[in-house]
């Protein structure tokens, strides 16, 4: 069997000991997926474990590997490739499905302490399991607090998804909810979110998506209009200033991606 490592965590004697024993002791592990733009302390140290190599391939976000260069040891990252390449993230299927939610920064997301609503998320297709790093995330027995804000044995979107999150624009809502719809509901089979920070829901997942998805429609069709008010206000004055709006780069989304078909075929078990 091969394995591929979602995301870098501090590792306990525990973990270390039963990751060494799954991997034989990282022989067999044969990637190293970052999703995340800005879930980086831990890469440095993972990557003195489990250094990129010829045998170990080392992929990130675009932010990765622009800022985490060089390990805990002063050794270099080896970058073998950028998540935002669909041919990247088609390396690894018909094992790993992975995407990225339309409508969202992903190169660049700011402000970089609230703006943690793009990633990509990973699809472990024989075992039904979603993995997603800050997207959504299971609330369950958070303590007192939490649970009084948030509630409990909830599916959310991050936090960020009505403010921040998305591109402020008329278009990024709908171009959100289209993917989620698609992507989550449409063509990916899974019964379990493996999600950060909290907790993993296992079972009955693809339902919750599906209700969470219903419960924030209204709350981004509003954010469409009010982008949209936005959007013309600010033609409106550029036009009367004589000034044009200057287009900015943005992330490669899995719609505009059909024909890159990588020619890399790796099994992960």
């Amino acid at each position: 069997n091969q394995f591929v490592a979602l995301d870098c965590v501090p590792l306990n004697s525990v973990a270390a000991a039963e990751l060494n024993l799954l991997t034989s002791n990282g022989e067999t592990l044969i990637a190293v997926l970052n999703t995340h733009p800005f879930h980086t302390l831990a890469i440095a140290k993972f990557h003195t474990l489990y250094p990129s190599n010829a045998e170990r391939k080392w992929y990130g976000c675009p932010r990765h590997l622009i800022k985490c260069t060089t390990d805990a040891a002063g050794k270099p990252i080896n970058w073998a490739g950028d998540l935002n390449d669909c041919s990247v993230r088609r390396k690894f299927e018909p094992a790993l499905k992975m995407s990225i939610p339309d409508g969202a920064e992903f190169i660049d997301p700011k402000p970089p302490t609230r703006n943690h609503l793009a990633c990509v998320l990973v699809l472990h297709v024989s075992s039904r399991t979603v993995h997603v790093d800050d997207c959504m995330n299971w609330i369950q027995d958070m303590g007192v607090i939490p649970r009084l804000a948030i509630g409990n044995k909830m599916l959310t979107f991050h936090p960020s998804l009505l403010y921040s999150g998305l591109h402020p624009t008329a278009q990024a809502p709908l171009q959100f909810k289209t993917w989620a719809q698609k992507v989550l509901v449409d063509e990916w089979e899974y019964d379990t979110l493996a999600t950060a920070h909290n907790a993993i829901l296992r079972g009955n997942a693809k339902q919750k998506v599906i209700e969470l998805l219903a419960k924030k429609d209204e709350a981004l069709r509003k954010l469409s209009i009010k982008n949209a008010v936005a959007e013309a206000e600010k033609a409106a004055t550029a036009q009367w200033e004589g000034k044009v709006p200057k287009q900015e780069l943005r992330e490669i989304s899995d719609s505009e991606c059909q024909d890159c078909w990588s020619d890399v075929e790796i099994e992960c078990g």
